[in-house]
C-alpha cells in the first residue's frame, strides 16, 4: 500500500531528522513533533520505504495489544482480556479509521497505555520510579498529538484521588510523575531551541493550532453526534455500542477502584 497523505507529511519530516535538519526548520505542522521522531527511527531501522514504514507501525500495533492485554486482564480477567484485544486488533485495522496506515493515533494510543500500565503497577507498591516512568510515557504519548495530554490529566487525577483516599499522602509520587510527564516536552524544547526552530515550532503547534481547533465551536457538538448516528455505516456502530457500555457502568451503583480508573480512562 503506498503511503497515505499523513503519512507523507511524517515520513518527509522523519527523513529530513536523518538527514540532520530539524523539524520546522523546511516542513511545518501543527502537530508536535514526537511522530516525526518515531517515523524517523523506524525508517533508519526498516528503510525508507512505505514497506519498511507499515512494517514499523505493524510493531507498534502489537505492542499496543500487549499492553492492553495486560490492562484488562487487571479489570476484566482473562477471557475479558481476550475479548478486548480481539476487538481492538479488529478494529485498529479497519479502513474506516485509516486502521491500515501509520498515524500519530498509534503512537499517542501505545504511550499513554504504557503509562496507565506503569502507573497502576506504582500504585499497587512498585518502586517510587515507576512514578517518574508513567509520566515520562504520558508526556510521550501528547508529544505524539497534542490530545495526548488528557491521558496525562488523566493520569494526574488518578493520584489527585489517591491522595484524598485512603492511601496516604505522598507528595514525592505525584512530583516524580510531574517531572516523568513534562521531560519529553522539555527536551523537545531545549532541542528545538538549540537548532533555532523554536518561534516556528510555537507558531505552529501552539498559536495555529488553537485557532485551527476553534474554527468549530462547541455549539455545534450535539449537531455532529446527531448528524453521527444518522449517517452510521456498520463500523460506526461499534462507536455506538461502547457508548452504551459507558452508560451502563455509570449506572453501577456500587462505587469501586475499577469502576473509577475504567471512567477516567
Amino acid at each position: 500500500m503506498p503511503l497515505e497523505r499523513d503519512e507523507g507529511e511524517y515520513a518527509y519530516a522523519g527523513q529530513l531528522i536523518l538527514e540532520g535538519i530539524p523539524p520546522y526548520q523546511l516542513a511545518y505542522n501543527v502537530k508536535l513533533p514526537g511522530t516525526y521522531v518515531a517515523y524517523a527511527g523506524m525508517m533508519a531501522v526498516f528503510g525508507q520505504t512505505p514497506r519498511g514504514i507499515h512494517l514499523g507501525f505493524l510493531l507498534v500495533n502489537v505492542a499496543v495489544l500487549v499492553f492492553l492485554y495486560l490492562i484488562a486482564r487487571r479489570f476484566l480477567g482473562r477471557s475479558g482480556s481476550w475479548v478486548a484485544c480481539a476487538t481492538y486488533g479488529l478494529l485498529s485495522a479497519s479502513p474506516a479509521v485509516c486502521g491500515l496506515a501509520g498515524h500519530a493515533t498509534q503512537l499517542v494510543t501505545l504511550a499513554a497505555l504504557a503509562g496507565f500500565w506503569l502507573l497502576l503497577k506504582a500504585r499497587e507498591g512498585g518502586r517510587p520510579v515507576m512514578f517518574f516512568w508513567s509520566g515520562l510515557s504520558f508526556g510521550v504519548s501528547f508529544l505524539c498529538k497534542q490530545p495526548g495530554l488528557f491521558f496525562g490529566l488523566m493520569g494526574g487525577a488518578i493520584l489527585v484521588r489517591d491522595a484524598g483516599e485512603t492511601r496516604p499522602i505522598k507528595f514525592a509520587r505525584s512530583i516524580l510523575f510531574l517531572l516523568g510527564w513534562i521531560t519529553p516536552l522539555a527536551l523537545a524544547c531545549g532541542w528545538l531551541w538549540q537548532a533555532g526552530t523554536f518561534p516556528q515550532f510555537w507558531r505552529w503547534t501552539v498559536t495555529y493550532s488553537r485557532m485551527h481547533g476553534s474554527v468549530m465551536p462547541p455549539a455545534k457538538a450535539w449537531e455532529r453526534v446527531l448528524s453521527f448516528i444518522q449517517s452510521a455505516k456498520f463500523d460506526d456502530l461499534f462507536w455506538l455500542l461502547a457508548a452504551g457500555g459507558f452508560i451502563v457502568l455509570l449506572l453501577q451503583k456500587k462505587k469501586s477502584d475499577r469502576k473509577f480508573l475504567l471512567l477516567m480512562l
